[in-house]
């Protein structure tokens, strides 16, 4: 009996990962309603064998294609560019280590693929959710349509992002001299548009963010300006005028950014010293 070749991998890059975490967010992609998926988990040796122990807790079978591509940066464009490379899938998706898929994800982008072959990349709507999993916004839908413009205020395509391994490639993947912030979600994507390459937003929530505070997370533990600077980095590599980028500082640092539990690297030490409760850290307050 035939049986059709997965189109998609799910990258999931991995570094300091919550076990429980990372345990959930794979489960996520075991538990799919279609078994037309491969997975390559993105890591360095100490997590790579970490990843391998959580992995024997689960009841997976041992044909399910499940990869792991050695990356020792600490930045995630130099491993999801690893794991790009290592595909064989037409198609790959990230999937961060402490977010989850929706059960019908790789189906719905399956169906996606099949009926727009010619679209380099999707995007879909999403959902918010809290440290057990629960809910703590409302859906945001995914954008139908924007203009290269629309990017210097805010990434008009959010995940669950799917993209064509060949035309990632055909721009050189992504950006690897860009830092912690902004780099494979924003910069990206971005720089997928100014290529001319084809988007398509997929109305159904596929991904769900998991905003928490208790374990490393890049929005909140990357100090604050750090953040802004790996921000000026994207601005002015797409052109955009130094007026134009002190604007957009002052739009995010009085908004998300507020989620930066440390101001820099000092200000990290100081408050690791007194015992700073980062569970207190400012919330973003969803829709």
């Amino acid at each position: 009996m035939y049986t059709p070749a997965p189109r998609v991998t799910v990258l999931m890059p991995c570094r300091n990962a919550h076990r429980a975490f990372f345990k959930a967010a794979v489960n996520s992609v075991l538990c799919q309603t279609t078994r037309l998926w491969k997975l390559i988990v993105i890591a360095d040796d100490g997590d790579i064998e970490e990843a391998r122990e959580t992995l024997k807790t689960l009841r997976y079978s041992t044909e399910i294609n499940i990869s792991f591509v050695k990356n020792d940066s600490h930045f995630i464009t130099s491993k999801l560019n690893s794991g790009m490379r290592h595909a064989d899938t037409p198609y790959v998706c990230s999937l961060h280590c402490d977010d989850l898929l929706d059960r019908e994800a790789i189906e719905v982008i399956n169906r996606y693929i099949q009926e727009h072959p010619y679209v380099d990349s999707f995007h879909t709507s999403r959902l918010y959710i809290d440290e057990r999993g629960y809910p703590l916004s409302t859906v945001y839908k995914a954008r139908d349509s924007f203009n290269l413009a629309d990017f210097k205020d805010y990434c008009p395509v959010r995940q669950l992002h799917c993209w064509k391994v060949e035309s990632a490639l055909a721009i050189g993947g992504m950006d690897e001299s860009l830092g912690p912030h902004g780099a494979d979600d924003y910069d990206f994507p971005w720089c997928m548009a100014e290529a001319g390459f084809s988007f398509k937003a997929v109305a159904e929530c596929l991904y769900y963010i998991r905003d928490h505070r208790e374990h490393y997370r890049l929005t909140t533990h990357v100090p604050l300006r750090t953040q802004i600077e790996e921000l000026r980095k994207i601005w002015r590599k797409h052109g955009m005028t130094e007026k134009e980028i002190e604007y957009q500082i002052n739009v995010r640092t009085n908004g998300y950014l507020r989620q930066a539990l440390y101001v820099d690297e000092e200000d990290k030490k100081r408050k690791d010293r007194e015992g700073y409760d980062i569970r207190q850290g400012w919330r973003e307050k969803y829709r």
